[in-house]
């Protein structure tokens, strides 16, 4: 281990690039996107709220979180227990023990584990890819097939945790879009903020954030959608403005 012993040598330290994070990554398996950081950045979290990240990883949204909204507390939940300890000592190297706790656990056992109805804010990147059976998943495919979690469950599981009138924001494949408003309305999410995410203004929009108030009244509202990188790579105003640069 090096980097007062929190750092395995497989692994690296990845700049964050808010409020001096850095995350703990193994750069032969799972390593987070693009994604969890627009679902850290498009949330809405209040000081002192309770949140659960379900699907955590090894913490990036948990992270940014705790460090950008000051909520009272963030629970991460990780099914894998090589994530959720990469995670933990993530919360440890940057002295967010406290702040941040990660639970190994599977997200259909979080309402058992943690309480139904305590949470103020529920967030979620969760598996997109339908699964494929077969003998084995690696970590990688855990976390990006549904060989462990369904579209359903994570709405039904994050339903249970929230509170009344508790919000909840999940980013997502723009192929998962119709099931997933379907899905939130029979759970009693109710779908109030979709904004769509283009990677480039030439390329078609490919993921979304959704916000949900549970138990909410109707009211969509559908933002300009949100276009990251300028034709020669760079960022856009408005991804540098989400992020914070």
């Amino acid at each position: 281990m090096t980097e007062t012993g929190l750092i395995l040598a497989s692994e690296r330290l990845d700049d964050l690039e808010y409020k001096g994070l850095r995350i703990i990554q193994d750069p032969d398996g799972y390593c987070f996107t693009s994604d969890s950081v627009l679902l850290a950045n498009l949330c809405r979290v209040k000081k002192g709220d309770n949140v659960c990240d379900l699907c955590t990883g090894s913490g990036v949204v948990a992270l940014l979180v705790s460090a950008k909204y000051d909520p009272k507390k963030v629970i991460g939940v990780e099914l894998q227990p090589r994530l959720a300890d990469m995670a933990q000592r993530s919360v440890r190297y940057n002295g967010y023990d406290g702040r941040v706790e990660i639970l190994c656990s599977s997200a259909q056992n979080a309402p058992k584990s943690l309480g139904k109805g305590v949470f103020d804010v529920v967030l979620v990147n969760p598996p997109y890819a339908p699964k494929t059976e077969k003998e084995g998943y690696s970590e990688e495919e855990i976390c990006r097939t549904e060989a462990f979690l369904t579209l359903e469950e994570t709405i039904g599981v994050s339903a249970e945790l929230l509170r009344f009138g508790g919000n909840f924001f999940m980013v997502n494949k723009a192929s998962r879009l119709a099931d997933a408003l379907s899905l939130m309305r029979q759970y009693k999410i109710e779908p109030k903020k979709l904004t769509l995410i283009q990677p480039k203004a030439s390329k078609d929009v490919d993921s979304f954030v959704v916000e949900g108030k549970k138990n909410g009244k109707p009211h969509l509202v559908i933002p300009p959608p949100v276009i990251v990188y300028n034709e020669d790579g760079t960022y856009t105003d408005t991804a540098r403005r989400i992020y914070g640069k």
